[in-house]
């Protein structure tokens, strides 16, 4: 990612997450306050996931896992979930000055695109983990139940 890009997120962080955090907590159907330790939580892995935006891939896979992390366990479609990436490219464009070159804009972008792509195939792991142990869990009961019913 180009240096005005990072430094435009660098400048303007509190405001970002601020206003990230307040989009990420609109998708939830009840209203959350952001004292509660879910909005906590994601506050705290939304700044880890944009200050890792611009290092190794690493760092910036083990920050968005941790956000998918606490969003697949929630009862949302796919496309609510990866919202919050395209949402951040609008806050992005909010807060970008007129003078930004067009050519950085669109690494910025493009970045962002391949991190909800990432996303997209953290999530659907994470997704797949549950249901996988609730078929086992499901069938651990059924094994249970007919066990009983065979003494």
């Amino acid at each position: 990612m180009n240096s005005e890009c990072l430094r435009l997120i660098r400048e303007n962080k509190a405001h970002i997450l601020d206003r990230w955090q307040a989009i990420v907590l609109a998708i939830f159907p009840e209203k959350m306050h952001t004292s509660t330790p879910l909005a906590q939580a994601l506050s705290e892995v939304l700044e880890d996931l944009l200050d890792a935006i611009d290092g190794p891939p690493e760092k910036h896979h083990e920050a968005l896992n941790k956000v998918i992390r606490i969003l697949a366990v929630q009862d949302f479609p796919p496309s609510r979930t990866m919202s919050l990436f395209f949402e951040l490219k609008s806050i992005l464009r909010e807060i970008a000055p007129g003078d930004v070159k067009q050519k950085h804009w669109d690494e910025l972008q493009t970045g962002i695109e391949h991190l909800t792509l990432e996303a997209f195939d953290s999530y659907m792991a994470h997704r797949e983990k549950i249901y996988q142990l609730k078929v086992e869990e499901s069938t651990r009961q059924t094994f249970m139940m007919s066990r009983r019913t065979k003494t």
